[in-house]
């Protein structure tokens, strides 16, 4: 089983120009991580400069599928200077879109930058709302368009349950088994359901098609475990599918960000190890 971090971990000093995402695989690596995900919404040319910062201002958000080029190339040759491997690249996609045209053209960039990174996962968002069929076809349509071009690229897409018509998990399921292929899974994040007191059933109903995992963090209480999510829970279910995909951890608490990460790299450590015992 092997733990990543993800950029998200960093949002807030990315958001700040603290951080740019070439630096993100070094911050990595200096946690003493050998896996990164990277988020492209933080591909920006140069982060937002010191007088922006100090009336509190972020960067522009980038412009899906506009990639800069050099701010490409410098996080790629910045991974492999770090010694990291690159398990995702994650987009924020809208398959949903009544725009085909802009969303085709996104998805074709990132699958090219994904493979420029050599990226072996591309993580999509369907967008839309719950219950929403004329945009699950149009989602449907669009990945099967696309989808034999990640093929070719031996690039898996993951699709995460993150709110709108992926809110339900059983709508998650039916579009990624309409497609039949090991190249579409679901990207299955551990703290994004609609309904706490379902959560967990949600989980195990995503598992056994997940291709990728967030391990998402907020907050802990004082004996160490996550505060709103049941990770003893959602890391047995990994374990008894035989999950053999990279854990990524996405904290997303206030503070700061090492001492969020190491607490959730302790509970994935703690819970794997012990296997699918209570």
């Amino acid at each position: 089983m092997l733990i990543a971090v993800s950029s998200w971990s960093f949002h807030d000093d990315l958001y700040k120009g603290k951080l740019h995402l070439s630096d993100v695989p070094f911050r990595a690596y200096d946690l003493g991580y050998r896996a990164v995900e990277l988020q492209d919404l933080f591909l920006w040319p140069r982060p937002p400069g010191r007088l922006r910062r100090l009336f509190g201002r972020k960067a522009e958000p980038m412009v899906p599928g506009q990639y800069d080029r050099k701010a490409l190339l410098r996080t790629h040759l910045n991974r492999h200077r770090s010694g990291t491997k690159l398990v995702c690249w994650s987009i924020d996609s809208d398959l949903v879109s009544e725009d085909v045209t802009a969303q085709k053209e996104y998805l074709a960039a990132a699958i090219e930058a994904a493979h420029f990174i050599n990226a072996r996962i591309v993580r999509l968002t369907l967008g839309g709302e719950k219950g929403d069929r004329a945009g699950f076809e149009r989602a449907v349509d669009l990945l099967q368009n696309v989808l034999p071009v990640a093929m070719a690229f031996d690039l898996k897409l993951a699709i995460e349950n993150h709110g709108g018509l992926s809110g339900d998990p059983a709508t998650l399921i039916e579009f990624v088994t309409h497609f039949h292929s090991p190249f579409v899974g679901v990207c299955l994040d551990f703290g994004n359901f609609d309904e706490a007191a379902t959560a967990q059933q949600s989980f195990e109903q995503l598992v056994p098609y997940a291709i990728h995992a967030h391990a998402k963090s907020r907050a802990f209480r004082d004996d160490g475990e996550e505060a709103t999510i049941d990770y003893r829970a959602c890391l047995r279910a990994l374990k008894a599918v035989n999950y053999d995909g990279a854990i990524s951890i996405e904290y997303e608490g206030d503070g700061d960000a090492a001492i969020g990460i190491k607490q959730t790299r302790a509970l994935i450590e703690k819970y794997w190890a012990r296997g699918v015992s209570p």
